[in-house]
């Protein structure tokens, strides 16, 4: 009997159906077909362009290829809290209430192991962002999904529910914006659920990897007055900074509580890239280039939801910020097949609903995000056209 097997905490998640578009997005590209991919969220811009070149003449200098302080660099935590200062009035200590880490996947991670002990439960908001749930899986914690209510084409909070789901977790995850609904909390609902977290007992992690791209207005966040201390703030410069491949994100939240969260970092990662340190502090300076970044998503989600209001068989649904919609269509089509449908016959790339749990089923994650200024008009033509099986 071969007792040299994977462990049942692994063998029991399953992975998201996503590398199966992936891959047929690949091989017809390899046939001469053109695809329009609006499956990952890569964004179709870099870093600003000064930001680079400044960084491009620091090759040489030494610390570039050494590790930084396991929280980061001094300098490059300072022109982060300085940004959340002026931008979004968060005062922050560079020193000791933030830590620049690998991305907000790793920056998760050091939250929530940070909040839970063994047998702790965690709650979600479903649809769910995937990455969150195999952390909490990965960490043998229970899961909570709560189901949002689809309602006048949006994706809406069951407040009464979530009160009552928070008596029985020790952490309630949050993204705002949303992903993959891009939906934004209203200033009003999200005053309450950290009423309700304090009151519960319960920490409340805010995963704003999109926070650049709200265009609701709504862009209240806990720690502008206040800094409660059951709150934790995680993010990523990977979409806001156009910097997914330099892996660097970050974590705020109480002294005390990060002090903790860095022995995850340091056994993890032990630090974040020193070269993408030094890109984001130089990418930072340049407000002209990442508004205009931010323009642009804005323009493709309303250029998206033109395409969609204009198709029978595929409806937005709706978004105010991030790079995607959760659009619904009218099939009988389980969402793997969907997806495949309009890659096969139209050449749009999409990720199936049933990804992000079963009240993603009968929907199709579109990133608007990811299309090129050539590539946009064109793909939403197209997008306005598709058409399912009866």
């Amino acid at each position: 009997m071969n007792r040299f097997i994977p462990s049942d905490r692994m063998t029991s998640i399953r992975m998201p159906p996503i590398s199966a578009i992936m891959n047929r997005i690949a091989q017809l590209r390899s046939e001469g077909r053109k695809i329009y991919s609006m499956a990952q969220a890569v964004p179709w811009y870099s870093p600003p362009a000064p930001a680079i070149a400044k960084l491009a003449s620091s090759l040489n200098d030494m610390s570039l290829h050494r590790y930084s302080p396991d929280p980061g660099y001094p300098s490059a935590k300072l022109a982060v809290t300085e940004d959340f200062r002026k931008r979004r009035s968060i005062d922050l200590d560079p020193t000791d209430e933030l830590h620049l880490t690998c991305g907000a996947s790793q920056a998760y991670l050091s939250a929530l192991l940070t909040a839970t002990s063994a047998g702790d439960a965690v709650a979600v908001l479903e649809p769910y962002y995937f990455d969150h749930v195999f952390a909490i899986r990965f960490s043998n914690l229970g899961l909570c999904s709560i189901p949002m209510i689809e309602e006048d084409d949006d994706w809406k909070i069951p407040l009464d529910e979530l009160e009552r789901v928070l008596k029985e977790v020790s952490v309630l995850t949050l993204v705002n914006p949303g992903n993959p609904t891009g939906k934004v909390i209203k200033d009003s609902d999200m005053k309450k659920i950290v009423e309700m977290t304090e009151d519960s007992g319960t920490f409340l992690i805010l995963d704003e990897t999109y926070e650049r791209f709200v265009f609701t207005g709504d862009t209240w966040h806990p720690w502008q007055k206040e800094h409660p201390r059951h709150v934790m703030t995680i993010g990523s410069f990977s979409k806001s900074l156009g910097m997914p491949g330099w892996r660097i994100g970050y974590l705020f939240g109480a002294a005390d509580l990060l002090k903790q969260a860095i022995k995850v970092q340091d056994s993890v990662v032990i630090c974040p890239p020193s070269p993408s340190q030094f890109l984001l502090e130089a990418a930072l300076l340049e407000e002209d280039g990442i508004s205009r970044m931010s323009e642009g998503v804005k323009r493709r989600l309303e250029l998206c939801r033109n395409a969609l209001n204009g198709n029978s068989s595929l409806s937005w649904r709706k978004a105010g910020g991030a790079f995607f919609t959760l659009a619904s269509y009218e099939s009988s089509m389980t969402s793997q097949e969907a997806a495949m449908h309009i890659l096969d016959e139209y050449g749009i790339g999409s990720i199936p609903g049933s990804a992000f749990g079963p009240a993603g089923e009968g929907h199709l994650r579109i990133s608007f995000g990811c299309l090129s200024d050539e590539d946009v008009e064109p793909a939403m033509e197209i997008l306005s056209e598709i058409t399912f099986p009866e």
